[in-house]
C-alpha cells in the first residue's frame, strides 16, 4: 500500500508537470544508469507464449487470483531507499526536494522500482477494460473523470516511452496456415530477458515499511512548485 500512496501522490500533484522533451542525441557508449538493484540483473532466454488463448495467471475475467498475482509484481512492491552517495551516483544533483526517511528507521532517500510503476500501469489499463467490475470499488476510479482520464493517459504514455526506450528487435516470423489465405505471425518467440523473480526478491529484501503518516518533510526541504493543474 505504501507504493500506491506514493504513486497517487506523485500522479495527482507532480506526474505530468516535469516531463521534458526526450533527447534526440543517442550514443552506443552510454553507460548504464546506476541503481542498487543492478546487482540483481540476471539475463535469461525466455520463449514468449503469444497464442490468443494462453491461460496466464495475469489475464482473463476479473478474479481475486488475478488481482493478487498482478499486485504482487506491481502495487505491492514497496519503496526502498538509497544513500546520498548512491543518489549522486545515479545522476541526481539536487537533493533538497527529495523525500527522506526519518533517522529512526535508518534514513536515506525514498525510491521505488520503475518496473513496479510500469506493472501498475499495465494493471490499470486491464482494469479499465473491465470497468463495470472495478469502477464501483477500485480507488483508481474514484477520482473525478478528468483525473481518471489523466491517469490512464499517463500510463499509456509511460508504457509507450518504455517500449520505445527498450525496443525489442526480436524478429517475428510469418507462416502460411492451412485454411487461411493470408500469412499468420508467430508470436511464440525467444527473447533475452531479465530474471524478474530475482528483481522481486531484491525488492522484498530491501523494502522500507513505513506508514504514510510517518513520511516526514524536513525543515530544510525545498518544495517543488505546485503544478498549475492542481487545484486542491
Amino acid at each position: 500500500m505504501a507504493y500506491l500512496f506514493v504513486h497517487r501522490l506523485s500522479l495527482s500533484r507532480y506526474g505530468w508537470h516535469w516531463m521534458r522533451t526526450p533527447s534526440t542525441h543517442l550514443r552506443n557508449d552510454i553507460p548504464s544508469i546506476y541503481s542498487p538493484a543492478n546487482i540483481t540483473v540476471e539475463p535469461a532466454i525466455v520463449k514468449f507464449n503469444g497464442t490468443l488463448d494462453f491461460p496466464s495467471i495475469y489475464r482473463g475475467p476479473p478474479s481475486p487470483e488475478i488481482d493478487a498475482a498482478l499486485s504482487r509484481i506491481g502495487r505491492d512492491v514497496t519503496p526502498t531507499w538509497m544513500t546520498r552517495e548512491e543518489m549522486l551516483k545515479a545522476g541526481t544533483t539536487d537533493l533538497r526536494s527529495k523525500v527522506r526517511y526519518p533517522d529512526k528507521i535508518g534514513g536515506g532517500y525514498m525510491v521505488s522500482l520503475e518496473s513496479a510503476h510500469q506493472m501498475h500501469c499495465v494493471n490499470l489499463l486491464r482494469k479499465a477494460s473491465w470497468l463495470e467490475y472495478y469502477e464501483p470499488t477500485d480507488m483508481s476510479f474514484q477520482d473525478t473523470p478528468e483525473i481518471v482520464r489523466l491517469h490512464l493517459d499517463h500510463c499509456i504514455e509511460m508504457i509507450r516511452q518504455n517500449i520505445m526506450c527498450n525496443a525489442d528487435v526480436t524478429m517475428i516470423t510469418w507462416y502460411w496456415v492451412q485454411g487461411h489465405t493470408v500469412p499468420y505471425p508467430n508470436f511464440n518467440t525467444r527473447h533475452r530477458c531479465w530474471n524478474f523473480e530475482k528483481i522481486i526478491d531484491w525488492s522484498v529484501e530491501h523494502a522500507v515499511h513505513i506508514d504514510p503518516s510517518e513520511v516526514t518533510r524536513f525543515e530544510d526541504t525545498v518544495d517543488l512548485p505546485t503544478p498549475q493543474r492542481v487545484t486542491s
